[in-house]
This record gives C-alpha cells, structure tokens and sequence, in this order.
C-alpha cells in the first residue's frame, strides 16, 4: 500500500428523524447561521422549515439565501457573500444538493478572506488559486445523492462570463456536521436520480482506474459502492418513493469521495471531472452526472485502445459483471455490460444530442487542457491530448445508435 493522509472532520448524522441532533450539533458552530439554498424545492417541500425550526429551538439565529444555481455561480457566491457580512452571520448551513452544498462552501470561504469580494480568482487556474487560509464552519443537509459535497473538501464554481468551472480544494472547507436524511431525497425525480448514480460512480471509477492495485481493501470498498449503485439505481427508478433504497444511494454517494475510496493507491488525476466540468462550463444548464454517464463509454473504449488500466477494467468486469477470460475479454466485456446498464437506465447519449457542436467540442478540449492539465494535455496514466479530447467527444456519437 502507499502511504496516504486521510482527515475526517465531518460529524455524519443519517437518519430521518435526526433532525434535533444535527440542530444541537450545528448549534455547536455558532449562533447565527446563513442557510444556503437552491431555487425553491427545498423550501416548496419543507425541508427548509424543519430545518430553520430545529436551529431555532437549539438557539441559532438564522438567515436564510436562496436562488443558488445548478451549476453555482461565482457572481452568485459573491453576492451571498455580502449578504452573509451584511447580516452578521458566523456560520453557514447548506440545505440542498452539491450545488448548494458547494456554493455555501464557496461563500463561508470567501466570507472569511478580509476585505474580498470575489472567489473566482481563488478557483484552480486563477490568479489567486491556493490562496484562501480559512473558512466559516459550515453544516450541511444532503437532499440529494450524488456529489458527496457533504463530506469533501472541494467546491465546484462556474463563471459565466468566462464559460469557465473550476474546483476549490482545501482541507478547511470540509463541513463540520452532515445531515444525511433520506426522507428529504425522495422527491427527487427520476432523470436527476440517475444523474446523481452516475455521478457517484464516476467518484470511484476515476482512482480505481488510474490508481493501481497497491490497496486491495480500497478496491473493495469501492467495488462495494459501485455494486450498490448498479443494484440499486434500477429499483429506485423503479419506485422512486422508496426511502429505503433512497438511504442506499446517499450513503454510498457519501462513501463514493471519503477518501477511504483511494486510500492506499497511488493519486490520480481526475480525467473525466476535468472533461465534463470543461462541458458544462460551455453548457451551464448541463447537469454534471448527465454529462460523465455521456464521456463513460467513449473514455473508457478509448483507455482501452491505448492499453491503459486494461487490467483495472477486466478485474471490474470479472467483480461487478461475473465476467470470466483473459484480461483483455473481461476488460472489453465490462466495458459492454456498463454501457448496457447505462442505456437500461436512461443514461447513455452522445454530446451532439446534449446539444454540443463540434466548435463547442474545441472549446471544451481547449479548457481542460489549460486550466486541469499542462496546456497540451490532461493526465490519465499518461497524457490525454487536447485533440484527443475532442476526439473522445465526437465518439460519443456512436451512442445515439441502439445496442
């Protein structure tokens, strides 16, 4: 195994009835809490009430931003920032998915960098990136299963004016207290369950691939994610008011970026991340687990035609599929069987029926190139080069046409 370094702050609360404890812990943070949400499901269904009735009975003031983006953006993060000063708030709750859960990272950061006003700079490739010291203590209440926000260090933003996304990434920005509450992801409906399963695989796919073997413990806690998604998604469609297997799917999103998934292997790049965060930077309106279920089948074919993580691919194939031969059956048979599962489950497209063009594909390779590689490429076990890129982008054609 190699060494690895693996910090875990977040006090996890699942459970729907466990809405008195995440207040008395949250109430732990501060006294007057800046609730993030997104465009007004949250509060529609209740959520929001219950939530801001539990702070308040443990004591917490509270103010309430609403209106965060499904791809939060940074002029929006900027102007909650100001909120948050303006009202005198000394912590932040996200109740929401990863965009809100992402945003409120963004702004308890910015929040608590005197005297500036915008975080887009602090992004990866900015002027300022790395920069930020510190940030407000954060709480958050995962209404969705996907992005495992909940538990990381990362924050994704997207600037609009630039069509760029990009990550924050510090230690200080993973929350302090999650509420994993099943109850409120069941109305989730159906087209964005799916993109939240395939966002969740992407999370194990990307180390498991590209990390090698060194840590068999990793492969399996990721293999166990992956089976539980693959299993579950289908019934949850299925039955979508299951809150059940609504509690399967949020704790394997949240297990899927822990760090125990690859902890023990070697550090990989994040290829596909760096890919579609370059897509719907372009595309905004574009849900991020719609676009890697898009890049899946056209990146890993191309991986394999280069003769890399051949070995990775058959040992998932044999593992997940039952799949049984050489390295190179088991690795193209995998391959075969999750592209299967995808279209079983409403999740295989190309690019152009997402409405990319061909320009927008240079776009998008020129991006990632330069903000999540070297100018020229992207890493996955060796370089990914910009025109390779757009390259994998116009393969997913193939996957407008029937099995």
């Amino acid at each position: 195994m190699q060494p690895f370094h693996l910090h875990l702050p977040t006090q996890i609360i699942f459970g729907s009835d466990q809405g008195a404890n995440f207040a008395t812990a949250a109430a732990k943070l501060g006294q007057h809490a800046f609730i993030v949400t997104g465009s007004g499901s949250v509060v529609r269904l209740g959520y929001l009430a219950e939530v801001e009735r539990g702070l308040t009975e443990a004591g917490v003031k509270t103010t309430h931003f609403t209106g965060i983006e499904p791809n939060p953006e940074a002029e929006t993060v900027n102007r909650a920032t100001a909120e948050l000063r303006t009202a005198g708030c000394d912590f932040v709750v996200a109740v929401g998915g990863g965009s809100a859960m992402d945003a409120a990272k963004a702004i308890a950061a910015l929040a608590a960098t005197d005297g500036q006003t915008d975080i887009w700079p602090y992004t990866l490739g900015g002027t300022k990136a790395f920069q930020l010291k510190a940030a407000l203590p954060l709480a958050c209440v995962a209404t969705t299963a996907a992005t495992a926000s909940e538990v990381t260090p990362y924050s994704v933003i997207s600037h609009r004016a630039s069509h760029g996304k990009s990550v924050l990434g510090h230690d200080f920005l993973k929350p302090r207290v999650s509420w994993l509450n099943p109850r409120f992801t069941v109305a989730v409906p159906a087209t964005v369950t799916a993109d939240g399963a395939a966002d969740i695989l992407s999370h194990v796919f990307e180390n498991y691939l590209l990390g090698g073997s060194a840590s068999p413990l990793a492969d399996r806690h990721s293999e166990g994610v992956m089976l539980t998604v693959l299993e579950t998604l289908p019934k949850q469609l299925a039955s979508l008011g299951d809150e059940n297997l609504r509690g399967h799917l949020l704790w394997a999103s949240t297990l899927a970026l822990s760090g125990f998934q690859g902890a023990g292997r070697n550090e990989s790049g994040f290829p596909m991340h760096s890919i579609e965060h370059s897509m719907s930077g372009v595309r905004p309106e574009l849900a991020h687990g719609r676009g890697l279920a898009t890049i899946y089948p056209a990146y890993f074919h191309w991986l394999l035609a280069h003769g890399r993580a051949t070995e990775r691919f058959a040992q998932l194939g044999r593992r997940l599929f039952g799949l049984t031969g050489d390295a190179p059956t088991c690795a193209n048979g995998f391959v075969a069987a999750f592209e299967r599962w995808l279209a079983a489950n409403g999740l295989r497209q190309s690019a152009a029926s997402l409405g990319f063009t061909e320009a927008d594909f240079t776009r998008v390779a020129d991006y990632a190139v330069k903000t999540y590689g070297d100018g020229k490429s992207i890493d996955a076990l060796g370089p990914i080069t910009r025109d390779e890129i757009m390259q994998i982008l116009a393969d997913t054609a193939r996957q407008d046409h029937a099995l």
